[in-house]
C-alpha cells in the first residue's frame, strides 16, 4: 500500500508539472496571436483581468471575422489558421477561470473509477480537497466540497456508482455558466467551420461562424452583466459577514444594490422583476444588520443563492437564441425557467423553511416543464418527463431538510443544466 501511495504522489506531481507546462505552452501560443494574458488558476476575475477576457473576445471576434472574409475570397488555408488562432484564445481564457484545477482533478477521478479500486480512487479526492481550499475564499465551493466528501463516504463503502453520481455533482456545482456556456458554443461552431472548411463546404462554415460571433459577444456582455456584478458583490459581502466584517460587508451591499438597480432597466421582464424583488430583501437585510447580525446569515444567503440562480438563468436565456428553430428555443427558453424557479425552491426549502413558498415555486418549475415537454421532440420528451417525476418527489417532501434532500435538488438542477446546454 505504500508503494502505491508513492506512486500516486509521484503521479500527482508529474500530474502538475504537467500542468504547469500545458500552461507554459499555452503562453507561448499567446505570444504568437500577440495576447498579453495572464494565466493563474485559484481565483476569481479581477476587473484587470475582466477587461483582457473582453479584450480577448473582442480578438476572437477578430480572427473570426478575418475567418469569414477568407471564407468568401475561398482561402480555405487563411479561414483554417484564424480559426486555429480564435481556438487558441479560447483554451487561454478556459485557464483563466478559478475552477480549472480542481474540475480536471474530478474529471481523473471519475476517470479511475472505471479501472482503479475504490480505496485507489479514494486517495484522487485529496488534492481535490485541497484545491478547493485554495480557492474557497474567492469562489463559492461549499457544495461542491459536500459532494466531494459524499464521494469519499460512497468509496467508503464500495459504492462506485454512488461515488460518480457524486463527483458529476461536484463538476456541476463549480460550472461558470456565464463563461463556461458562450465559450463552449462558441468552440463547438469554430470547430464545425472547421470541419465544413475541411470538406469544402463554405456556405455551411460561414453559418457556424455566424453563430460563433454570436456566442463571444454573449461573453463580452455575460462577465459585464449588472445581475452578474451584483450577483458578485453580494458573494463578497457573505464573505466579509462569515468573517464578522460588518461594516466591510455593508459595503459590499451597498454595491450590490447600485448594480441591481442597474438590472432592473434590462429589457428582459423577469430579470427587472427579479432584480427589484432581491433589491427589497437586500435593503430589508441591511436594515436587519444595522440593528443586530444575529440571524441575518440565513438573508445573506439567500440573496447570494437567488443572485446565482438569476445569472445562470441570464446567461442561458442569451444562447437560447442560438437555436435555429423556433420551437427549440421555446423549448430551452421554458427548461431555463423550470430551473430558475427549482433554485428558488431550494432556497426556500433549506434557508427559509416556508413549505408554502417551497410549494409554489415548484408548481411553477413543474408548469415550465409542461410547457416544454409539449415542444419537444420524442428522445427530449422522455427527459423532461423523467424530470417531471423526480420533481414531484421534491413535491411531496417540501419539510425534508436531509442531506439527501438537497442532493436531490442539486442532480435535478445539474440534469436541467446539462438539458439546456445540450439543445
Amino acid at each position: 500500500m505504500k508503494n502505491q501511495s508513492r506512486s500516486r504522489i509521484s503521479i500527482l506531481m508529474i500530474a502538475s508539472i504537467l500542468t504547469v507546462s500545458a500552461v507554459v505552452i499555452q503562453n507561448v501560443l499567446a505570444d504568437e496571436v500577440r495576447e498579453n494574458l495572464s494565466i493563474s488558476p485559484g481565483r476569481t476575475i479581477t476587473p484587470a483581468e475582466e477587461r483582457i477576457m473582453a479584450r480577448s473576445a473582442a480578438h476572437i471576434l477578430r480572427y473570426i471575422a478575418d475567418a469569414r472574409s477568407a471564407i468568401a475570397a475561398n482561402d480555405i488555408a487563411k479561414a483554417t489558421s484564424d480559426l486555429q488562432q480564435s481556438l487558441n484564445l479560447i483554451d487561454i481564457l478556459k485557464l483563466q477561470q478559478p475552477t480549472v484545477k480542481v474540475r480536471d482533478h474530478i474529471w481523473v477521478a471519475k476517470k479511475h473509477l472505471e479501472y482503479e479500486s475504490t480505496e485507489e480512487v479514494a486517495e484522487d479526492l485529496v488534492p481535490i480537497e485541497a484545491d478547493l481550499t485554495k480557492i474557497e475564499d474567492f469562489v463559492p465551493v461549499e457544495e461542491a466540497r459536500k459532494h466531494i466528501r459524499s464521494a469519499g463516504a460512497y468509496l467508503k463503502k464500495g459504492d462506485k456508482a454512488g461515488a460518480k453520481k457524486e463527483l458529476e455533482a461536484a463538476d456541476a456545482a463549480l460550472i461558470y455558466t456565464e463563461v463556461d456556456l458562450p465559450l463552449s458554443n462558441t468552440e463547438r461552431q469554430i470547430t464545425a467551420a472547421l470541419k465544413a472548411l475541411n470538406n469544402q463546404q463554405l456556405a455551411k462554415a460561414d453559418e457556424a461562424l455566424k453563430q460563433a460571433e454570436d456566442g463571444v459577444q454573449i461573453l463580452s456582455v455575460a462577465i459585464t452583466a449588472p445581475i452578474t456584478k451584483a450577483r458578485d458583490s453580494i458573494w463578497q459581502a457573505s464573505k466579509d459577514f462569515a468573517a464578522r466584517h460588518y461594516a466591510a460587508a455593508k459595503k459590499d451591499l451597498a454595491k450590490a444594490s447600485e448594480w441591481l438597480d442597474k438590472a432592473a432597466h434590462s429589457t428582459d421582464k423577469t430579470t427587472r422583476e427579479e432584480a427589484m424583488k432581491l433589491k427589497e430583501d437586500l435593503e430589508k437585510l441591511k436594515m436587519q444588520m444595522n440593528m443586530t447580525a444575529q440571524g441575518a446569515g440565513a438573508g445573506m444567503s439567500r440573496l447570494w443563492q437567488r443572485s446565482q440562480a438569476l445569472v445562470e438563468r441570464e446567461s442561458e436565456k442569451a444562447s437560447a437564441a442560438w437555436g435555429k428553430l423556433h420551437d427549440e428555443i421555446a423549448t430551452k427558453e421554458d427548461l431555463i425557467e423550470a430551473k430558475l424557479h427549482l433554485a428558488y425552491a431550494q432556497t426556500a426549502q433549506f434557508v427559509k423553511g416556508k413549505s408554502e413558498e417551497v410549494s409554489s415555486e415548484l408548481d411553477k418549475a413543474q408548469g415550465y416543464l409542461d410547457k416544454a415537454a409539449k415542444t419537444s421532440d420524442k428522445a427530449l420528451k422522455s427527459k423532461i418527463h423523467t424530470m417531471m417525476d423526480e420533481l414531484k418527489q421534491l413535491k411531496a417532501n417540501l419539510h425534508d431538510k436531509s442531506s439527501k434532500a438537497h442532493a436531490r435538488y442539486d442532480q435535478l438542477k445539474a440534469d436541467l443544466r446539462q438539458t439546456i446546454h445540450d439543445i
